[in-house]
């Protein structure tokens, strides 16, 4: 079975002079964060279809991006990687909803070559955590989905997500922060990451919605 494409194009995004690496991370990929938030359509009304199909496309991307920070990151950081997989709470979800799991060869992921790129990737999977609990509301509300019958994977680590945002923001600050090369490099893997993952949807919304 082929693996997961890998993305390798660089966007070469420039990096603000301030060593505010968050600051850089937000302002280069705001337009890109808009993009999948807009593809991804699960800020207004959806049905329990699209949020399968949305689930599906987060699994495939998971299950090829969470070895590839894996094998990134330093072995120190690893426990605290760890702690925060999820792909096995998207599996967890599709067979509550009876749907089957979408293999990572049809996802897009980026390759990370070292901790600042890992970091730099992990930006993009730990902010969408944050706005999961949003939609953890919203299914919910909507489709009566809570974290026992289809909605781990936005639940996450429920009232533990921004306590885990600030051990995340501490890594940043200790190891980019005051480098500027690194830093430019955790900026560019984000973009990538997003980049990735809205060809991942992009590809797998259409596929299913034409299925």
């Amino acid at each position: 079975m082929a693996g997961p494409q890998q993305y390798t194009t660089s966007i070469g995004t420039p990096v603000a002079a301030a060593k505010d690496t968050l600051a850089a991370l937000r302002e280069a990929t705001a337009g890109h964060h808009a993009r999948i938030e807009c593809l991804v359509g699960l800020g207004g009304p959806f049905g329990r279809g699209h949020y399968g199909r949305v689930l599906q496309g987060f699994g495939a991307f998971l299950h090829g991006w969470e070895p590839a920070v894996a094998r990134a990151l330093p072995r120190p950081m690893l426990p605290w990687f760890a702690r925060g997989r999820r792909a096995f709470l998207v599996d967890q979800d599709l067979a509550a909803l009876g749907l089957p799991v979408v293999g990572p060869q049809l996802a897009v992921v980026p390759a990370l070559a070292d901790r600042a790129e890992a970091l730099g990737s992990l930006y993009v999977m730990e902010g969408s955590a944050l706005g999961g609990q949003l939609i953890a509301a919203s299914l919910r509300h909507r489709l009566g989905i809570d974290a026992d019958n289809g909605g781990a994977y936005f639940n996450g680590c429920g009232s533990g997500t921004a306590a885990r945002w600030r051990e995340y923001r501490g890594l940043v600050q200790e190891h980019l922060d005051d480098d500027a090369r690194a830093r430019a490099r955790a900026v560019d893997a984000a973009v990538r990451t997003f980049e990735a993952l809205i060809a991942t949807f992009e590809t797998l919304l259409d596929e299913r919605a034409a299925a």
